[in-house]
């Protein structure tokens, strides 16, 4: 043992002349010995461990290292992207690897393609139109899981910094083209599983949804891993099973300072590529976050369409406090419904006016909102109660229509999908409601006419679009008989089927223009153009079935009690119950004298009614009408006994072509007891017998001057 010139020479003097101080200085030189070892060790420790541990699960990263003198042993993980560096290419082993690669990029991508083929112009990532605060929350942790979870990016990104560090003095060196391409691939996997992971979440709208997601992209990203198990079991042959078990090390130089400031780089350069992953979805996903909060990706204006359904008991609230049993028909509040404010955290859509689909000015709208009551959405109208008047017991909300249970923001889903209740006095099941957008998206809503900007049509030249009141089609033409263009006013015949021409006076109704309006073109309900005729006296035989009279027959005089036909038969409802019931009024007698006839539609049907010669284009008021608050049909007085014919329902733009029907038994039942045999329209006397042949029909196209139109 060398300890030293100077001690040899010391302790062997020593030795001679006392054993115990050649004993002392073998002592200190041992010492001198281990204190030099251990400052050695300290430039360059060693690894005390004869094998590397091994990691239970094939799907983390085997990065253990195992250090011999100044360099690094790293080992390449258990994967089948290792099959990629360490074999040739071509290869039974490189072949497999990229299968199992490809069939993870493959199945990634198609969740990719679906998600994104579910978009539109206006909404591109397919939002939902709202989410509850527990799926909010779920969204950001399975966000902050996905990336968590994610091990392709950082171990691709650690294998190119190992590869770039291998001693290549020693030989055994792995070929950087396979180590790039591996890694590639690797971080081709990694970023599609990030994508594929934003997409499905932002697009999710309840929690279990969202946490199947982040798993089954999380087992589709680690499909590699899943071959490479059964590789190693040998599921797949020797070759494979050979290949699998093989271990993969190389050499890293750390020697140089250079070399040492690399690895801190990279592995910081790693730690960032987590945060900045992680910070830019959670910073998509608050920006779609917000814009979903203000509407962006949900119609904010709706048409709603209900159908022939009344209920005859409710009670409406007067200005007084006091309650009025009226007949409620659901279709007099089909119209516009726009989003206004939040209730139990959900959008409020508000009922517009029927003239412009405006809100209204005095008029106390309808509302669409969600009740939390009963976790679902209900329409309602807050002076319409549906307790009795007598027990105050009253429904959840006040509710008239409701959803079934549901946290969905979507209501034309609901409305597509779901069947509704209704209250008549008692629930109503399986009722389906129509709810449609109002907000173009395409040249489809624009009946290829026209171009969709901002959500709204904008129409080619000869075609018509009432751009206040979006309600498809949008762009119709000017000889459709629905909408004037250029001064040109449409008119409207009443056909006398087997009629003498010398008994039938024609009656023909013109559009009302609106004359407070100048940007509108005609007086408007519920879309539709108000037809009117003036100054109509005695009965409007041209506008019923039974009413005009044979050759033998005169025309009864304006306060005659009785008509041409027997009046209130119990078994022959061709009686005219109508005139039966005014003439015995004074108020209508004098209406007899002179009137104005109007055709208007109430949001189903149009009704043709006998109204005061005051009614004008200069005097009309159309901007706070309302059917259902102007009594049209409402089984209260008098009122009700306006309407003379109505139409079959309907939801085209104008009368023409539409079967028309008188009411019989609705005013004066046959009896009490059959009182209740008859729908709130009662009878209906079809005016022309002939299915299909309908009653109105456009005379011409006629010029302000009156001219006729060839």
């Amino acid at each position: 043992m060398d300890l030293g010139d100077s001690n040899h020479h010391s302790i062997n003097g020593s030795a001679r002349s006392d054993p115990h101080a050649l004993t002392q200085s073998y002592i200190e030189a041992l010492v001198a010995r281990v204190e030099n070892l251990e400052k050695a060790a300290a430039l360059d420790p060693a690894d005390e461990s004869d094998e590397p541990e091994h990691s239970t699960s094939p799907l983390t990263i085997q990065d253990n290292r195992t250090k011999s003198g100044l360099n690094e042993t790293f080992k390449l993980p258990e994967s089948t992207f290792t099959l990629l560096i360490t074999h040739e290419f071509l290869s039974i082993p490189f072949l497999t690897g990229l299968l199992a690669c490809a069939l993870a990029l493959f199945c990634l991508t198609l969740v990719l393609i679906d998600e994104a083929d579910q978009g539109t112009v206006d909404n591109p990532f397919s939002l939902p139109a709202g989410v509850t605060a527990p799926t909010r929350i779920t969204q950001y942790v399975g966000i902050l899981i996905g990336v968590l979870m994610e091990e392709e990016i950082p171990t691709a990104l650690e294998i190119i910094g190992k590869g770039m560090k291998q001693d290549r003095s020693q030989g055994g060196v792995v070929s950087m083209k396979h180590i790039l391409f591996s890694s590639i691939l690797r971080l081709a996997v990694g970023y599609c599983f990030l994508m594929a992971l934003f997409m499905t979440i932002i697009q999710e709208s309840d929690v279990i949804g969202i946490l199947f997601d982040v798993l089954a992209l999380e087992f589709v990203e680690r499909i590699d891993d899943a071959v490479y198990e059964l590789c190693k079991r040998g599921f797949f042959g020797r070759v494979l099973r050979d290949a699998a078990r093989s271990e993969h090390t190389f050499t890293c130089n750390t020697r140089i300072r250079e070399d040492k400031n690399f690895g801190t780089q990279l592995n910081r350069f790693i730690r960032l590529t987590y945060f900045l992953n992680l910070l830019l979805l959670l910073g998509g996903l608050t920006i779609l976050v917000s814009r979903q909060e203000d509407g962006q990706y949900r119609c904010r204006s709706f048409s709603v369409h209900f159908g022939d359904e009344t209920w005859d008991e409710s009670y409406v609230e007067l200005e007084n406090g006091a309650r009025e049993k009226r007949l409620l028909v659901y279709s007099h509040f089909n119209g516009i419904y726009v989003e206004n404010g939040t209730h139990d955290g959900k959008p409020r859509y508000v009922e517009q006016n029927k003239e412009r689909g405006e809100p209204f000015l005095s008029t106390i709208p309808a509302e669409i909102l969600y009740c939390q009551a009963i976790e679902s959405w209900v329409f309602r109208h807050e002076h319409i109660r549906t307790g009795h008047i007598d027990n105050g017991v009253q429904n959840e909300c006040d509710w008239l229509l409701t959803s079934p249970e549901t946290e969905s923001y979507d209501l034309i889903e609901l409305s597509n999908e779901n069947y509704w209740s209704m209250w008549r006095g008692v629930v109503e099941k399986r009722y389906e409601i129509g709810i449609t957008c109002n907000e173009c998206h395409g040249p489809t809503d624009c009946n290829y006419h026209g171009s969709c900007i901002e959500q709204m049509c904008r129409c080619d030249e000869g075609f018509f679009a009432n751009t206040k009141v979006p309600a498809p089609p949008y762009c119709v033409s000017t000889v459709a008989h629905i909408h004037p263009y250029n001064g040109i006013l449409l008119q409207l015949i009443v056909h006398s089927y087997g009629f003498e021409a010398s008994k039938d006076n024609e009656t023909t109704l013109h559009i009302m223009h609106d004359l407070k309006d100048p940007e509108a073109k005609y007086v408007e309900f519920y879309g539709r153009p108000l037809y009117y005729a003036r100054n109509m006296r005695n009965k409007p035989i041209g506008l019923m079935r039974y009413g005009f009279p044979s050759d033998e027959e005169t025309m009864a005089a304006t306060n005659s009690s009785v008509s041409e036909l027997g009046h209130y038969h119990p078994q022959i409802f061709d009686d005219d119950d109508f005139f039966q019931i005014n003439r015995a009024t004074p108020s209508f007698q004098q209406l007899l004298t002179n009137y104005t006839f109007i055709l208007w539609y109430s949001g189903r049907r149009w009704y043709g009614q006998l109204y005061t010669p005051k009614i004008t284009p200069a005097t009309f008021a159309e901007d706070e009408f309302h059917a259902f608050w102007a009594n049209a049909l409402s089984g209260v007085g008098y009122q009700d006994n306006e309407t003379l014919i109505i139409s079959e329902p309907s939801t085209e733009g104008s009368p023409e072509g539409l079967e028309f029907y008188e009411m019989r038994r609705r005013n004066i039942p046959a009896s009490e007891a059959a009182a209740s045999a008859y729908g709130p329209f009662g009878v209906l006397i079809p005016l022309i017998e002939a299915q299909g042949a309908g009653f109105f029909s456009c005379l011409s196209e006629v010029e302000e001057e009156g001219e006729v139109e060839e």
